[in-house]
Formats: structure tokens, sequence, C-alpha cells
């Protein structure tokens, strides 16, 4: 199945499953290493406090562990976290050749100058959990989250607000995402930027529903 399915529960993030855990760490983005942790700045309660997001966690199931060796129990670890919020795919700034691409795939009655949307706030894989494609199937498990009719989003795309490093934009683009402007230059320009330290990427999920 995935490391994840096999070995991990899956939770929305709380006070109390973080008492639960293992300390834990992000190493190599501190920013979002302080946001899934109690007792930070801006962190993933105060959003989940205003009604802006939720997050998300997969922490390791240790009970049949702790069951079988009571002399010996083991404190679950977290593993990886996610954060979604509702937004809007906007398609007014596009170019032209960008708008029409989308609205081809729309019925024309229900075309828009905005599509509801998911944004992917924040994702982390916690450190010592690499080499286990943690990280594709986390994805995977939002896309799953973003299209069940019992959730509590309603959306045709998935958005992301990537961080403009080859490795970040590859991983977005092995799992289907594609940038919303054709450049940096082009995303600059339609949204008045001075730079670009991120780049906008979304997923269409009505690739999932025809499946």
């Amino acid at each position: 199945m995935g490391y994840l399915l096999d070995n991990c529960l899956f939770d929305r993030l709380s006070s109390e499953i973080i008492a639960q855990c293992q300390p834990y760490k992000c190493a190599k983005d501190p920013d979002i290493d302080s946001f899934f942790h109690d007792g930070t700045k801006d962190n993933y309660s105060d959003y989940e406090s205003e009604m802006m997001s939720f997050s998300h966690c997969f922490y390791t199931d240790v009970e049949e562990y702790n069951r079988e060796h009571p002399e010996d129990q083991k404190e679950p670890e977290m593993v990886c976290a996610f954060s979604l919020s509702n937004t809007a795919l906007r398609t007014a700034p596009l170019p032209n050749s960008q708008r029409n691409r989308f609205n081809r795939t729309i019925p024309n009655a229900k075309r828009r100058s905005q599509y509801p949307a998911i944004l992917i706030g924040q994702l982390c894989v916690f450190d010592g959990f690499g080499g286990h494609d943690i990280g594709d199937e986390m994805m995977d498990l939002i896309k799953t989250i973003a299209i069940n009719p019992e959730n509590r989003y309603a959306a045709r795309y998935l958005v992301v607000d990537a961080v403009n490093h080859p490795k970040v934009l590859a991983y977005y683009r092995k799992n289907g995402f594609e940038f919303l402007f054709n450049s940096d230059e082009e995303e600059k320009e339609c949204l008045h930027k001075s730079d670009c330290p991120t780049r906008l990427m979304f997923f269409d999920l009505i690739i999932l529903r025809q499946k």
C-alpha cells in the first residue's frame, strides 16, 4: 500500500496529538517547522481558530507494539503534516491564452472569472522519514481528501504557491501540478510582483473524478 497507510494513523493536528508524540523537526525549513508546533507564532492552531485552515498529520501507530511489549512502551513519531484551506483560482489575471485553456475544460454555462479551489498552505515530511516516498503518498491522500464528497471542501482545483526552487517545483510537477503562468516573468507581470520567490501551480481534480 504505502508507508503512511501501512504504518501510521491519520488525524487533525492538535495539541493532544503533539503531546503524545516524540519531539519532531523539519530542519530544512524553520518556518514550516514552526507552523506545525504548539507555542509558536502564527502556527496551525492560530489559523484554525480564525477558521482560515485545517491542519492534518500522520503519526506512527505504536498501539500493537506497546500491547505486545508492555515493558518497552513507545511514543508515536510525527511523520508528516499538511494544511488545507478554501480558496479560489482566479482566471482574470491570466493572459488570454491561459484563460482560454481553463475555459475549454469547463462547460459554457459554468464558466466563471474564478473557480473553487483548495489551497495547500503548508506541507512537510519531518526529519528521519526520507526515503519512503512519503511526500508522493501524502499528495495522493490530499487529492483523495479533496474529492471526497463527505469532506468540508468543494473544489475543482488544488492550488499551491510553491517555493520557487527546482526541487520543490519538480515535486509538484511529478505529482501532476501545472504552472498557472508560463514563466516567472509572466507571473510577475500579471500579478504585479517585483520578484518571484514562489510560483502558483494547480492540479485539476476533475481528472480523478473521471477515472
